[in-house]
């Protein structure tokens, strides 16, 4: 298979002949890329749609991940139409998209992981879908979740697995699975996910992606159908940084506004990203014995940003209490959310689902007030500790190495909960006190399967977070999405 060249630089945006089939079999492996070909005119955006939208079709036969394509003129809303021109000219014209089945789309039940739709038909599309469709992106599909969001994997009861691009062994995190499947196969170039407790870090993590979870406030939550409202955010898959940044400055209500000027141009992103930025960096990694594969390419990690940023380990000693807070939040609030579904003899809840939603049914509601209660004080205490002396607070994303779908599937012959536990035993203490935080890949194990590191950061600090991570961001390194004919296009959108 050939590969797409991406420029390094934009430095010549004269216009070219449009590129014919024949003369290429790749879409650019990111979006900057791609935006670079349709600024040049070697691509319509009607063609780099339909591309996209076959490329889709096909992806998804490997990774299983859409539960309900958008197909055009299925909707008379603007977003969910691939094969017109009539979309606005923003940073994500040409660029089609596909996202968890959490948001609302007018007219449209959202699945939500289950059978049976929890949530109402909608009047109108989530604010962040508009936001993404005034920007110019278009809306390929909804895709597979855990049941209601419940779970660290990407399993519903209701749905087919979806498959991790990188083994068919592997797990896929959750509860935002089908959205990493689809983006480390090609489906798409990003995806909308929600993280309530590592949702969508927990995926990217085990399929090698970057996995932003914005500052719990950053985008709207309206139009998202909820889990545990005081914890879910709106977060971004994507397999490189500078394409996340992209939707994230797309997305967000309030973005750096130097961030949001870089977005005009395909690679201002980038650019904007790259500039130097020596960063103060916090490290906290749990004891572990020298051949530890995680732990040592975290080292080695640290090691290599030493050379750049000050680092600097430091104590957590709050970590387990949060993560206890968090728990309680997440249950109480989850079951208050899903009352009805829990009191339904006839629901046919999962087994994830009822593991998070029956102990809320139990939990004293002083517990519940008590961890709320908390939160600012000790979101307070975080930041003047963690943060004093430090920009960026470095732990681990994922403890163990990615395990397979057998070690983590209760009543799998080879069922270890320990190796179910430690998929988000690095996340819920950032989504109960509001914190960005990014997780992105530093290297591979002995199975050649991703290590990744999370990068924590002060509320609103998700540039810096960017930034940081972009520096050592090999996600496009070696990529390329299969380019369909023209003829295929168009019979697919036919």
């Amino acid at each position: 298979m050939t590969h797409a060249s991406s420029p390094s630089h934009p430095a010549d945006r004269g216009a070219q002949a449009p590129l014919s089939p024949d003369d290429a079999r790749t879409l650019p492996a990111d979006i900057a890329g791609l935006r670079e070909w349709l600024a040049r005119g070697r691509l319509s955006r009607a063609d780099a749609l339909a591309a996209q939208w076959a490329q889709a079709r096909a992806a998804d036969a490997a990774c299983q991940s859409v539960v309900r394509w958008h197909e055009s003129g299925a909707s008379a809303a603007a977003p969910h139409a691939v094969g017109t021109d009539t979309a606005t000219a923003g940073p994500l014209s040409g660029i089609a998209l596909a996202h968890k089945d959490i948001f609302a789309i007018a007219g449209q039940h959202a699945g939500c992981g289950r059978g049976q739709p929890p949530a109402p038909v909608a009047d109108r599309d989530a604010d962040v879908l508009t936001r993404l469709a005034q920007a110019g992106a278009a809306n390929l599909a909804a895709l597979s979740m855990a049941e209601l969001a419940c779970g660290s994997t990407g399993e519903s009861p209701w749905s087919p697995r979806p498959v991790n691009a990188l083994s068919i062994d592997a797990v896929v995190g959750g509860s935002s699975g089908g959205s990493a499947a689809a983006v480390a196969s090609g489906l798409c170039y990003a995806s909308l996910g929600t993280d309530t407790a590592g949702s969508v870090r927990i995926p990217a993590a085990t399929c090698g992606l970057i996995g932003l979870k914005p500052t719990w406030d950053a985008i709207s939550r309206q139009g998202v159908h909820p889990l545990a409202p005081s914890l879910d955010t709106v977060g971004i898959l994507a397999r490189t940084v500078a394409d996340a940044a992209l939707v994230y400055a797309c997305a967000a209500h309030t973005v750096a506004p130097e961030l949001t000027a870089a977005a005009t141009t395909p690679y201002g992103i980038a650019e904007w990203l790259s500039a130097p930025r020596p960063l103060r960096i916090a490290t906290h990694l749990p004891p572990a014995p020298p051949d530890d594969e995680v732990i040592s390419t975290l080292q080695a990690f640290i090691a290599r940003a030493s050379g750049d940023h000050s680092v600097h380990a430091v104590d957590l000693p709050q970590l387990d209490a949060l993560s206890r807070l968090a728990h309680v939040v997440l249950h109480f609030e989850a079951a208050a959310a899903h009352r009805a579904l829990l009191q339904d003899p006839d629901a046919q809840l999962g087994a994830s689902a009822r593991a998070v939603l029956i102990p809320g049914a139990a939990l004293p509601e002083a517990w519940y007030h008590d961890a709320l209660a908390q939160r600012g004080p000790r979101l307070q205490a975080f930041v003047d500790t963690v943060f004093a002396d430090a920009d960026i607070l470095l732990v681990p994303a994922l403890p163990r190495p990615v395990p397979d779908w057998g070690t983590v599937t209760p009543g799998a012959p080879g069922f270890d909960v320990h190796q179910l536990l430690a998929l988000h035993r690095w996340m819920p203490f950032v989504n109960y006190l509001g914190l960005p935080a990014l997780v992105f890949p530093i290297g591979h194990d002995r199975r050649g399967r991703p290590v990744t590191a999370q990068a924590v950061g002060r509320p609103h600090a998700e540039a810096v977070l960017l930034a940081f991570a972009h520096r050592y961001d090999r996600g496009a390194a070696g990529m390329s999405i299969p380019f369909p004919s023209a003829r295929a296009s168009s019979a697919t959108l036919r």
